[in-house]
């Protein structure tokens, strides 16, 4: 039987690499000796290990010899030559989670010689800050304790959703993993419009920020819908019903369920390449 010197290994210790890190250690799920994580440049690995007092390595086959559960945080466009590294070295006590955008498992399957014991996850940016939130997908051969541990890993920087089927994958990164920046171009587009009606850009700022999450706790916190808050604060004849003239007339809501099906469609597209 082997004994893997740590818990998890990290390989990409770019910025959801270090969130991954951060949140693993402050949660409490591992400790900084069940952790380890591998980067291409010297300096980075140096970086992470001086700032979390972690193992780092540039040996992706070192990490993998001595962990069980490897993540995979590497862009999808170096997945391809980081799989035929790490392949020979997989074993049925390991457990794959990756987090390349767009990379199904029958690619993975392939990449890595048929090993089936691969998790899916699609996080999104506010993980940097432990508020994000993620997709997770798990083949079947996924244990269940493994697939506990798979969602802990991601409950560390935010929260997490079971997905059931790989499919739904697509439109999981059309929403949530390209939905922050919705809200940016829309927080974007406020701030704009707050600074040419007068205002000065610190208040903009605070007026916009703080309008954006209190709309948002108040629809978590609620069971009303979005579409009943919105005609909550929509009185006739008022100012909120003059702007949602304005949506109406340039078709906001279609446009907006567009972007988000134009970002599920180049998710399935990304397949291919």
């Amino acid at each position: 039987m082997t004994l893997y010197k740590y818990q998890i290994g990290i390989i990409g210790a770019g910025n959801m690499g270090e969130a991954l890190i951060r949140g693993l250690l402050r949660s409490k799920l591992v400790g900084t000796k069940n952790l380890i994580a591998s980067g291409r440049r010297a300096k980075q690995c140096r970086k992470i290990h001086q700032k979390y007092k972690i193992a780092t390595t540039q040996d992706n086959v070192r990490l993998v010899k001595n962990s069980r559960t490897i993540l995979l945080a590497v862009k999808p466009q170096n997945i391809d030559a980081l799989m035929p590294q790490i392949a020979p070295h997989l074993n049925k006590r390991h457990l794959v989670i990756s987090i390349a955008a767009g990379i199904p498992v029958a690619k993975l399957k392939k990449g890595l010689k048929g090993f089936k014991a691969i998790v899916r996850v699609m996080p999104n940016l506010p993980s940097l800050i432990e508020c994000g939130i993620a997709g997770i997908y798990c083949t079947s051969v996924v244990s269940k304790s493994q697939k506990r541990f798979a969602h802990k890993i991601f409950e560390a920087v935010g929260k997490t959703v079971d997905i059931g089927r790989e499919k739904w994958m697509d439109a999981v990164t059309g929403l949530s993993g390209t939905g922050p920046a919705y809200l940016f171009a829309m927080i974007e587009a406020l701030t704009r419009a707050g600074e040419k009606l007068g205002l000065p850009k610190k208040e903009v700022r605070i007026l916009t920020l703080e309008t954006m999450l209190g709309a948002a706790q108040l629809a978590l916190k609620t069971k009303a819908t979005a579409e009943e808050l919105r005609k909550r604060v929509t009185s006739k004849k008022g100012t909120t019903w003059a702007a949602m003239k304005i949506f109406k007339k340039h078709r906001f809501w279609d446009l907006l369920m567009k972007a988000v099906a134009a970002a599920a469609k180049r998710s399935h597209e990304l397949r291919g390449k």
